[in-house]
């Protein structure tokens, strides 16, 4: 146990112990207290949220309307789009080099430069 938690067991024992003298007027009184603090206390909610999104876009659509939805729908599919292009993009590159490692001829002969001109077409024979 904590220093806290034996504070707080005092406090709770001495105001149990003051409170048997009180007379029933200030008891209704402190009880009356009691439930306009705990009132004041509660939040209120207009409905059920998930960590706080479904007020945010609650108020984004009563503030701002249908633009900001509208502007919100466009960001979210222009990051989705650029997400795909780069997976396609990767993808393409894995089959140009998977197929160049699969191949028969060893990477050198692609470094060569000799044969970088045997592969061109020869515009002097036609």
């Amino acid at each position: 146990m904590n220093t806290e938690d034996i504070i707080a067991k005092r406090i709770v024992a001495t105001l149990d112990r003051s409170l048997s003298g009180l007379g029933p007027q200030v008891e209704t009184r402190l009880q009356l207290a009691r439930r306009a603090a705990l009132e004041h206390q509660r939040a209120r909610t207009s409905g059920l949220s998930l960590a706080g999104v479904s007020r945010t876009v609650t108020d984004l659509w009563n503030t701002h309307s249908r633009l900001a939805m509208v502007t919100l729908t466009a960001i979210l599919m222009l990051v989705a789009a650029d997400t795909l292009r780069d997976s396609v993009m990767s993808s393409e590159l894995e089959e140009v080099d998977s197929a160049l490692l699969s191949d028969d001829l060893p990477i050198d002969a692609y470094l060569d430069h000799g044969f970088d001109r045997w592969l061109k077409p020869d515009d002097s024979a036609s």
